[in-house]
């Protein structure tokens, strides 16, 4: 399913976003501007219309305005100066290749699909890191336990299966030192509690709220 990038409607102006919906049944209302002060029509709009589309939840976000419908999370952006990146035994990390692309897949998928502000991924985002050296998987004896992706000097993402989540805590550090600059950061949802824990034992702290987002 494609997403509508610019959405219009007699209050405004929004992306949706639908790509989630068949894999998870979430959507996206991401206002753009808003006319004649009506922000509630135009995300009921946006929302009836990801509901037509199928989705079964459907969350709307308009920079740090609250909107008149039940708060849900926050994507919250962590920081911390690398010089104070713990010391650990290094985990093995295996690039990304066309090889190993559906190991890849499933265990992103698994983590990360169902929950709010990440998007599933498919073999078009395979095509997409391949050669940028930014993502790895974990192997466990051969079984694929773990993925893990950087930006620049930031942790774009950590995923590690249930039972393997002891995995966490070193495979974080070991990425985030392949990271060359002086200040790493990263962005988590705020209902992520067990991820804030593992980001805060390493030594990030909060430096701000990204973006708000409402149920709708």
């Amino acid at each position: 399913m494609q997403n509508i990038p610019i959405f219009t409607s007699v209050h405004g102006t929004a992306t949706l976003i639908l790509k989630e919906i068949p894999v998870s049944g979430l959507a996206y209302v991401l206002v753009r501007s808003v006319w004649d002060g009506d922000l509630e029509g135009l995300a009921a709009e946006g929302a009836a219309f990801c509901r037509q589309a199928g989705a079964r939840e459907v969350y709307a976000s308009y920079e740090q305005t609250i909107l008149p419908a039940p708060h849900s999370h926050d994507v919250l952006e962590f920081t911390m100066a690398r010089s104070r990146l713990p010391a650990v035994e290094p985990v093995t990390l295996t690039p990304l290749s066309a090889d190993n692309g559906a190991d890849y897949l499933a265990v992103y998928n698994r983590c990360f699909a169902a929950m709010p502000g990440h998007a599933s991924y498919d073999r078009r985002d395979i095509q997409r890191l391949l050669g940028q050296d930014s993502a790895f998987l974990v192997y466990v004896e051969g079984v694929p336990a773990a993925v893990v992706e950087l930006g620049e000097n930031r942790l774009e993402g950590i995923g590690v299966l249930p039972e393997y989540r002891g995995l966490g805590y070193p495979l974080a550090v070991t990425a985030l030192a392949r990271c060359p600059g002086p200040t790493l950061s990263l962005r988590v949802v705020d209902t992520n509690h067990r991820a804030i824990a593992l980001y805060r034992r390493i030594g990030f702290r909060q430096t701000k709220v990204v973006s708000r987002w409402w149920r709708v």
